[in-house]
């Protein structure tokens, strides 16, 4: 499968380097569902939840919880769903991470219900600092469903000064957009550590080179549509990723970063074959 990409292959990575705000704390949760008009991937989400919420309390974070939720444009992708479940924030005072789904059970109890119930193993991320109201950013010109073949551009507006990173996450794969860094082609790299200004509407791809958009292709043969998961990242100051670009690795690299030093946004499409 081809990545959503600059039509070159992605650059190898090192190890993330983490500022944390605070030491994080491994967890183990449990928490179950019980459904009798949902689907068993949707009862499981909802057991998911609970043991993130159990793993918060047995964390000591006790304030309201909420998830991100994305199955709403992915009803049909049982991958996404599950790495999205991994994603939750808080209002105030941490985040977590679902690392493992340790154990997993279901079963019909004596009223014809469905119950499902799940071990988890979690990182939890406890921040003293709460977030910013005024560092925010703008994100326009993204549509819902692509062409396989289109070219994809969007624009970037923020409120303040800051530094932005964009991950590409798929169904399959996850890696940084942007700033893009070609080792083996350095004349196809971005700039790694621009400032962008505030108030000024930013129009990516950046690259001249790319300035016609980034190339949308599914490789597979016989793979119909494609999710991917754009999601920016602005920062405060200039915090390098420079790790392997997995999801949970890009995750845990986010919520390295205090709240009060960065905002974040997240916005999907799917590439479709096809007219």
């Amino acid at each position: 499968m081809k990545k959503l990409t600059l039509l070159l292959l992605a650059a190898s990575f090192m190890m993330p380097v983490f500022i944390m705000a605070q030491k994080p704390k491994t967890v183990h949760a449990t928490g179950s569902a019980i459904s009798h008009d949902l689907t068993p991937e949707q009862t499981r989400t909802k057991a998911i939840e609970d043991a993130k919420r159990n793993a918060l309390a047995a964390a000591g974070v006790a304030e309201t919880v909420s998830f991100t939720d994305f199955s709403y444009k992915f009803e049909d992708n049982a991958r996404f769903q599950e790495i999205f479940q991994a994603i939750s924030s808080i209002e105030t005072g941490g985040e977590i991470i679902v690392d493992k789904i340790l154990n997993e059970k279901k079963f019909f109890n004596e009223f014809g219900n469905m119950v499902v119930e799940v071990e988890i193993e979690a990182t939890i991320y406890r921040h003293r600092e709460k977030s910013d109201p005024g560092f925010v950013f703008i994100v326009e010109g993204i549509d819902e469903v692509y062409k396989n073949a289109d070219l994809l551009k969007f624009q970037v507006t923020p409120a303040k000064p800051g530094y932005l990173k964009i991950f590409n996450i798929t169904d399959e794969e996850s890696y940084l957009l942007y700033p893009w860094r070609d080792r083996a082609h350095p004349q196809y790299s971005d700039v790694q550590d621009k400032l962008f200004a505030g108030g000024e509407t930013v129009t990516l791809p950046l690259h001249a080179a790319f300035s016609d958009g980034y190339f949308l292709e599914i490789e597979t043969p016989d793979k119909q549509q494609e999710f991917n998961i754009l999601m920016f990242v602005f920062t405060k100051k200039d915090i390098p990723f420079i790790g392997e670009g997995s999801f949970n690795n890009i995750m845990k690299w986010i919520y390295a970063i205090p709240p009060d030093e960065r905002t974040t946004q997240q916005v999907g499409f799917v590439i479709k074959k096809g007219s």
